[in-house]
Parts: C-alpha cells; structure tokens; sequence
C-alpha cells in the first residue's frame, strides 16, 4: 500500500484514505489508525465484563464512577469495571489529549462530549445530562473548575 505523509497546519493530525472500494482490510486499517494517539501509542482502555475484556474508544465512554470502592466506565449499553482508580483515568486522559472528559464530582468523570444539558435548578443542585437520558449529580465544589473547561462565562 503506497503511503504519503503531507505536512500542513492543523490542530490535531488526521488520515484519510483514498480508495476504489471499502473492504474489510481498509476498514481494520482505518480501525487500528483510529486508536492511535499522535505519539504512536493506542488510545484505548480496556472495561471488564467478568473474565470479558472489552476495548473503549474515548467516544464510546459516557461517564467513569466508582462505587461501592470500585470503578466503572459507562457506555451507552453497559457498565464496565475498570482497573484503575478515578485519578489514574485522569492522568490517562490527559497523557491522550482526551480532553472531554472533566471530573463532577469526586465519584464521576463525564464525557463532554456526550452530555447534551446542564439542568441547573432553583435549589442550587446541577446535574449533567447525557445522549442517552442518564443523568449525573455535580459536585458544588467542581463547578469553577467545570465551567473554567467549558469557558463557561457569568453575564
């Protein structure tokens, strides 16, 4: 397969590939190209279901929670036990650049990405609420923090 590497100006690289057809081989090219970082590294985690490891792109993620000393990722269908404390997932996070993800509380991290609202009511409490219709509480004392991410601005 011929190969070309351009260089331009712009804010993250990206591949795209010229074809006549779409086969299996190009789509499991695309799929490995996907889960690379701009270092070469894969940008996946991995979620336990049982002796199941399952592979998770950062877009496949809704929320990372612990509970009952645990921590689990959330995806649209089911929730994943993940090997990793909150605080690990962050730094990973960042190492990756997946900067959609902004701690709530000190039991969630949300995908930006994925939330559609944030529902702020009249008694002061502020819940997050994503694509798929689940809700998440936030924390009061990460809402600078939150609206910092986000450039939210006070009027």
């Amino acid at each position: 397969m011929r190969t070309e590497i351009k260089i331009d100006k712009c804010e993250r690289p990206f591949c795209v590939i010229h074809t006549e057809a779409e086969t299996p081989g190009i789509l499991a090219a695309a799929e490995k190209i996907r889960r690379l970082d701009e270092s070469g590294r894969a940008t996946v985690i991995s979620g336990w279901d049982g002796d199941f490891c399952i592979q998770l792109r950062q877009e496949d993620i809704f929320r990372i929670y612990s509970m009952d000393k645990k921590v689990y990722v959330e995806t649209e269908k089911e929730s994943l036990l993940l090997k990793m404390r909150l605080y690990e997932f962050e730094r990973l996070a960042e190492e990756c650049g997946w900067t959609d993800f902004i701690r709530i509380s000190n039991t969630d991290i949300a995908n930006f990405s994925k939330v559609t609202a944030l529902d702020m009511s009249i008694t002061g409490i502020v819940r997050v609420k994503f694509t798929d219709g689940k809700t998440a509480m936030v924390s009061r004392r990460y809402m600078a923090k939150i609206r910092d991410q986000l450039n939210m601005v006070r009027k």
